[in-house]
């Protein structure tokens, strides 16, 4: 299995996204369900990395990056041969073309 790194950029969606549930709609419930969401992604993705559909755009890309829904966010990844980066995890509806 692929070892799975976290880009920065992932690391700070996840906390914003749990810290914005948990605190400002004050839901710790729903924040705890969103992180063993993405936790359970995560592992699906380690196991199956090319399982879910590529990422696709209109700007050339040097990797293909590929991306998995999550209660209602998208974790954005890419796979190599000894590694998954994952880079994003924005919520559903935001604009992302100059964030991936």
């Amino acid at each position: 299995m692929r070892k799975i790194v976290y880009l920065p950029l992932a690391r700070a969606d996840l906390l914003e996204a749990i810290t914005y549930i948990g605190r400002q709609l004050d839901s710790p419930q729903a924040a705890k369900a969103l992180h063993n969401a993405f936790l359970d992604a995560v592992e699906h993705v380690a196991a199956f990395p090319y399982a879910y559909e590529l990422y696709r755009t209109d700007r050339p890309m040097l990797d293909e990056i590929r991306k998995v829904p999550v209660k209602g966010y998208v974790l954005y990844y890419t796979v190599y041969e000894d590694r998954i980066e994952l880079r994003r995890f924005l919520r559903g509806r935001r604009e992302r073309k100059d964030m991936i």
